[in-house]
């Protein structure tokens, strides 16, 4: 079993779906397509489809909401211990855990420089100074750049509803 990130653990993101996953409504429902159904259970799923389907922008909402608390709490507690370094050729890429609903992965990576500027091997590399400063610098420019983005939308996503401020 993976580890669970409580920082990118969402409840509304789930329900809603992402790029790589239908929602999980969209899910249930169509889990009892192709079975034989009595009129009651027609009926039970049509008062359900149609109630997700009154309700569903809200749920929109609530996700692109959730997925910027996520995204603030892994930016405003980030720490360089967090940071996972990889190298791909002569390249070497810093990670962290960042949720994103329009990508199948739940993390943000960048590219820091060449491998020969930190160190001959991931071990080295993850022990030189210069790294860790080039790759927090880059990865936080990358967070705040996906936020700032994201708060874009969300703030079009909430002007749609008149109600919420």
């Amino acid at each position: 079993m993976g580890r669970v990130n409580k920082t990118i653990d969402g409840v509304f993101v789930d329900i809603v779906g992402s790029a790589s996953r239908i929602s999980r409504y969209d899910e249930f429902i169509n889990a009892g397509a192709n079975l034989k159904a009595s009129k009651q259970l027609k009926s039970y799923t049509a008062q359900y489809k149609k109630l997700i389907d009154e309700q569903k922008d809200y749920y929109r909402v609530l996700a692109d909401l959730e997925q910027l608390i996520m995204q603030k709490r892994v930016r405003e507690s980030f720490n360089p211990k967090q940071i996972k370094i990889s190298t791909l050729r002569e390249y070497v890429y810093a990670r962290i855990t960042f949720y994103r609903t329009k990508t199948s992965t739940k993390d943000i990576r960048v590219l820091v420089g060449i491998a020969d500027m930190y160190g001959k091997n991931v071990n080295n590399i993850s022990k030189n100074q210069q790294f860790i400063k080039d790759a927090t610098v880059k990865l936080q420019e990358a967070m705040d750049n996906e936020i700032k983005e994201n708060e874009s939308e969300f703030q079009l996503l909430k002007n749609n509803f008149g109600d919420i401020k």
